[in-house]
């Protein structure tokens, strides 16, 4: 019985640390993303800021009369606000910083 249970003792150890090994082997959110991660990324990105880019197209289209300028530059802030808890990128970050120079601009034309 002995000769038995001895003969199991490394397969017990191993199903024990196999999943403590294991876990070790993720990535950590310090690693360098590769580049299907990055491509999913400004794919992600793109389609967040299509919504954003529109609004604030808009935007520029009414900046030359501010009663229709107002409520488009509302509607563009609250589209900014929602595209920036979804950017990924730094560049995603970057162009969406522009767009809200360009709002910012037909804001302070039109208070």
């Amino acid at each position: 019985m002995r000769a038995g249970i001895a003969r199991l003792r490394p397969l017990l150890a191993a199903a024990l640390l196999l999943p403590l090994m294991l876990a070790g082997c993720k990535k950590s959110k310090d690693e360098p993303k590769d580049l299907g991660e990055q491509m999913r990324d400004v794919e992600v990105d793109t389609q967040v800021m299509r919504d954003a880019q529109a609004a604030v197209n808009e935007v520029i289209r009414a900046s030359s009369d501010c009663e229709l300028a107002r409520p488009a530059i509302a509607a563009a802030n609250m589209k900014l606000d929602e595209a920036a808890r979804n950017i990924r990128t730094a560049a995603g970050n970057n162009s969406l910083n522009t767009m809200r120079k360009q709002v910012q601009t037909a804001q302070d034309l039109c208070p």
